[in-house]
């Protein structure tokens, strides 16, 4: 595969694929282990990493996970507007930090973006879905909160495709280290807001380079980390251009579910691979998902077998994405990476 991004060629092959499934596992994975697990040397993974990273394939990030902080909750908001507004209000809503990822879907006057809503000590919220309604462009808002997650964050192969990582290859990969903490509740404070913003920069920043952006020693810098993962507040994952990787056809899946069969239908979502994310969430529509495909035949084939041989999927609105301006945390030019919003 060799998509263009501006003059540059990139080429994806096998093994960059499998180097991403490892990351996709295990985001700040050592090269060495992940370079053991494959059959390379750490050198080769470590060139072939930063050659993507460069070329705005991959970026690993970490954040602040919204349901282990309180008073924070998820949202995904649908929004409408006006004709040949649609670019120029996305790209402000991917330039706010409480905005994850924004996609222009199809027809070019809706969009869809994923909010974290924040409420101070008196409960009075100031957030995006309270400004909204007012801006001139937008004709219509729809908030769906996100009640819990089936797919997503590590547990989906989307990002793989055919260079997925062998049964064996994942247990040597994800086996845990003697001596790691197995969980705590520890809460991320004000005092980490140093520490989120370099490490949503680079996910893979190295104790030293983080101990220079908070003025912590790295003994504390490891011993916070290993804290606040343990306890679920931070967690590690990566954006990735999703266009470059070949997946050139994308929707939003809305599924109608009854509240009984919701658990159910959310197990067998998170063994569909083309998934990349999907979630319980309020509204008519009770389940949503991120569907990846090579291209529309592809789309048709798993709707029509894999979502169709969930009986208890009452309707599925398809909305294809037209455009992606925003991933988790990086800002989408052109299908390439570009950099974070911190």
């Amino acid at each position: 595969m060799s998509p263009r991004t501006g003059t540059e060629t990139v080429v994806i092959d096998k093994l960059d694929r499998q180097i991403l499934h490892g990351l996709q596992l295990s985001p700040r994975v050592p090269f060495a282990r992940l370079a053991a697990v494959l059959g390379v040397s750490e050198q080769t993974v470590a060139r072939r990493y930063q050659r993507m990273r460069t070329q705005g394939v991959v970026r690993v990030f970490g954040a602040a996970d919204p349901s282990r902080t309180p008073g924070v909750t998820s949202w995904l908001v649908r929004i409408g507007c006006r004709p040949g507004t649609a670019a120029g209000l996305a790209d402000a809503l991917a330039r706010r930090t409480d905005a994850g990822w924004v996609t222009i879907d199809a027809g070019g006057a809706q969009l869809t973006c994923s909010v974290r809503i924040s409420e101070d000590r008196r409960g009075v919220r100031e957030d995006l879905l309270h400004h909204l309604p007012r801006a001139a462009n937008v004709l219509s808002v729809s908030a769906h909160q996100v009640l819990h997650r089936f797919v997503g964050r590590g547990e989906a192969d989307w990002v793989a495709a055919d260079g997925q990582l062998d049964l064996d290859q994942r247990r040597d990969l994800l086996s845990r280290p003697d001596g790691e903490p197995d969980g705590g509740d520890a809460r991320l404070e004000a005092a980490d807001r140093p520490l989120l913003i370099a490490l949503a920069h680079d996910g893979r920043a190295s104790y030293a380079a983080l101990a220079d952006a908070t003025g912590w020693t790295q003994r504390k810098v490891a011993l916070r980390l290993a804290a606040l993962t343990a306890s679920g507040a931070l967690y590690f994952d990566l954006d990735a251009a999703v266009t470059l990787l070949g997946f050139r056809t994308m929707a939003h899946l809305w599924f109608t579910v009854a509240p009984a069969d919701l658990a159910a239908v959310g197990a067998q979502l998170a063994d569909h691979r083309r998934l990349a994310w999907a979630a319980a969430v309020t509204g008519p529509a009770t389940i949503v998902a991120n569907a990846l495909c090579r291209d529309a035949a592809e789309l048709y084939r798993y709707l029509t077998t894999e979502v169709a041989a969930i009986p208890q999927v009452r309707s599925c609105e398809t909305v294809p994405i037209h455009d992606r301006v925003k991933q988790a945390v990086s800002l989408v030019d052109g299908g390439v990476l570009r950099g974070p919003v911190v």
